[in-house]
């Protein structure tokens, strides 16, 4: 086992992170609180459909990009958005371990 390329790569992984998680609290109270494009278009072309027309059929975990419940000095926006990065740096590691477990069993 090489410990110094364990180590490397424990470093840039955690650099990598704090990256994405410092971009996210720079880069959230610059965020536009108006709608994003598809929303515009939908707003513009069907205005004669109402927001209450159309009631989520489940509870997801995090409705609109916010933490329900969390009354904190930051914007929960920020929560969901770190949340997010770590979801998505979860689901990469796996799929990776998979593709290279795959790799050796061929």
């Amino acid at each position: 086992m090489n410990l110094p390329n364990i180590k490397s790569k424990t470093l840039f992984i955690a650099f990598g992170l704090s990256f994405v998680i410092g971009l996210v609290f720079l880069i959230m109270p610059f965020v536009s609180q108006k709608p994003d494009g598809l929303q515009k278009v939908v707003d513009d072309t069907m205005s004669f459909l109402k927001k209450d027309d159309f009631k989520p059929t489940i509870n997801v975990p995090m409705p609109g990009y916010t933490m329900p419940g969390l009354k904190h000095k930051f914007d929960t926006k920020q929560y969901a958005g770190i949340i997010g990065v770590f979801v998505v740096f979860g689901v990469s590691v796996f799929v990776g371990y998979l593709i290279r477990k795959r790799r050796k069993n061929l």
